[in-house]
């Protein structure tokens, strides 16, 4: 398991996308709508950051995840462990899995198994 990106929530996705582009010439990868959230990946080196806009979000919050060569094993492993909240799998577009873990209201963890499409 190796990190796969880190994940904000973002009052205001363009001036956080300004923000990051000017401050660290982050390069812009792609941009993805899920639900009503609108989500931007940035390469900065070897490091991805995703910033996460929801227009109805209250509380933000932060997520790392962990890139995984199986998701479904994850999952199983999970799913063993009584009182763990999981939302997914999710298939996106891009070719990638993702679940998700739910620490607390403002920390959760993400898995995702990236496939070639």
């Amino acid at each position: 398991m190796k990190l796969h990106h880190i994940g904000i929530d973002v009052v205001d996705l363009d001036k956080s996308t300004e923000y990051i582009q000017s401050t660290y010439q982050a390069r812009f990868l792609f941009e993805i709508t899920f639900g009503e959230e609108t989500i931007r990946f940035f390469q900065l080196n070897e490091f991805v950051l995703e910033l996460i806009y929801h227009p109805a979000k209250e509380q933000l919050s932060c997520h790392i995840a962990w890139q995984v060569d199986s998701i479904h094993h994850i999952l199983n492993h999970l799913e063993s462990v009584d009182g763990n909240q999981v939302e997914g799998p999710y298939q996106f577009e891009n070719g990638w899995t993702s679940i998700f873990l739910e620490v607390d209201e403002e920390l959760y963890i993400e898995w995702v198994e990236e496939t070639s499409l």
